[in-house]
């Protein structure tokens, strides 16, 4: 029998050895803690602004309450006025991108709400679904990245390495978008906040219509740039097509010519090689899809159509080639799939056959949406619950911003779909801006729209009318002949 003295010391002795088990931040925990890391003063657009950085820590997999802890990032740009209103949660886009940004640029926003960034699982923080094999199959074998050996090649990839992340004892199963508003849950709750706003791209915005959906009473107003609702991390090729028909109408009105023509007589007559380097007709067609992202990539990118269908000139298409498989590693794959697919995937869909169905109709195919969901079926996980699969009533006090060229969240899905579903909504249409311009073009303008909502619900369009510059920024044909030397050496 141990004397009570002992008895004392050894309690005292295993809790400060142990901490961990008893931490509120560890598994088990009832009361969200957030372990800030350092704090510092930084300037923001001529701005002392205070910023916190730190972690969450959480469980992988809330279901089981023998999971592991992993830590999420978090850092928090602190208002200048200390009585400030809601503080905004950033939501960027991917799936498979960062939601910790390099840099903060709103400081008019700061003058009245904390702006607040939670890094993404699978992303930022503990666990990274990286996969360098997962990338590399994505470029395609034997130049044609939309055959079935490709096809099957990613299915391949991804089937060892959901075998990896297995063996390396992480769930693939718990890193859905409804764990990543558990994560912004948890971090709410962790630093204190009543009610917070939202400010969404892309993804990010069904991330925030999906929290809105679980949690509204926490949600005070929600800024979509680019609304993304379920069943559409899908890119459909009809719809590419309505909006390349769009471009088609600017170009010849303008007098530029035909762009869908100078596409359609390119890819017709596209050789092999361009000199010593093959060329890929899949693999081009799909960067030209990115491309089509920003409108001043577009008009590079139709350029380059018109140097191959009127000068026989196929460098700059082989440059948009290049330009894809420098793009591709850069994402997290396994993210990527993960998100999209428990999200959105039907098991009673044929996906390359509804895909190739377009090819006929269309100019680029399916491109970007054939090589992702064609390539699907070996992805196993566990879908997000049904609720959370289809759109349903939200009176969120709402404002979307889109671009009437955006070839990656299109207006129609907004208009048609989405806006009858939300009771407290307002939609802002930017002509001649695509996917990325609404935040990047007028970059003033877009802040002062969102801050204005943020701070006192109202809507006003601040941006003013922008115009098509038809001169490509970059000349691609100069790009690839500039890197001929260094392109023959690799």
């Amino acid at each position: 029998m141990i004397p009570y003295r002992n008895t004392t010391f050894f309690i005292v002795l295993l809790f400060i050895y142990w901490q961990p088990l008893f931490s509120q931040n560890e598994i088990g925990s009832n009361v969200p803690i957030f372990i800030e890391q350092k704090s510092k003063v930084i300037e923001i657009e001529g701005q002392k602004i205070i910023q916190v950085i730190g972690y969450i820590a959480v469980q992988e997999n809330r279901n089981n309450p023998y999971s592991k802890s992993i830590k999420i990032p978090v850092i928090i740009y602190k208002s200048t006025n200390p009585a400030s209103l809601e503080p905004v949660f950033r939501l960027a886009g991917g799936p498979g991108e960062s939601n910790i940004p390099k840099k903060v640029t709103n400081s008019e926003l700061l003058k009245n709400h904390d702006f607040v960034f939670v890094g993404y699982r699978g992303v930022d923080g503990t666990t990274q679904l990286k996969s360098k094999k997962l990338a590399k199959s994505l470029k395609g074998i034997n130049n044609q990245l939309l055959s079935d050996a490709s096809l099957n090649n990613v299915e391949q990839a991804a089937k060892a390495y959901l075998v990896e992340l297995k063996e390396n004892g992480i769930d693939i199963t718990a890193y859905t978008i409804m764990d990543v508003i558990e994560d912004l849950e948890y971090a709410r709750k962790a630093l204190s906040y009543d009610k917070i706003n939202l400010l969404s791209g892309s993804y990010g915005t069904r991330v925030a219509l999906l929290y809105s959906y679980k949690y509204p009473d926490v949600i005070n107003r929600t800024v979509m740039n680019g609304a993304n609702p379920p069943g559409h991390f899908l890119w459909y090729p009809e719809k590419t097509e309505e909006i390349l028909d769009k471009w088609e109408e600017i170009y010849v009105t303008s007098g530029q010519g035909s762009v869908k023509e100078a596409m359609r007589v390119a890819i017709e007559n596209m050789p092999e090689k361009w000199f010593l380097f093959k060329l890929d007709k899949d693999k081009i067609k799909t960067g030209t899809f990115v491309f089509l992202f920003s409108t001043d990539m577009a008009v590079m990118a139709f350029d380059a159509y018109f140097d191959a269908a009127l000068k026989q000139d196929y460098s700059s298409l082989y440059a948009i080639q290049k330009a894809y498989d420098v793009f591709v590693p850069r994402n997290t794959w396994g993210d990527m799939f993960q998100k999209g697919f428990s999200a959105d995937f039907d098991p009673e869909t044929d996906y390359r056959e509804y895909l190739r169905s377009f090819d006929k109709n269309t100019i680029i195919g399916a491109n970007y949406a054939l090589l992702l969901w064609g390539s699907s079926g070996t992805w196993q996980s566990k879908p997000i619950s049904d609720e959370y699969r289809q759109l349903r009533p939200s009176g969120t006090e709402t404002l979307i911003l889109s671009g009437e060229l955006d070839v990656s969240t299109p207006v129609d899905f907004t208009i048609d779909k989405l806006m009858p579903t939300l009771n407290n909504a307002h939609h802002i249409v930017l002509p001649n801006m695509s996917h990325s311009d609404v935040a990047g073009k007028q970059p003033d303008n877009f802040k002062k729209t969102i801050n204005e909502f943020f701070l006192s619900g109202i809507v006003v369009n601040y941006y003013e009318p922008q115009t098509i510059d038809f001169k490509p920024k970059y000349k691609l044909s100069r790009v690839a002949k500039w890197s001929f030397p260094v392109l023959v050496f690799f």
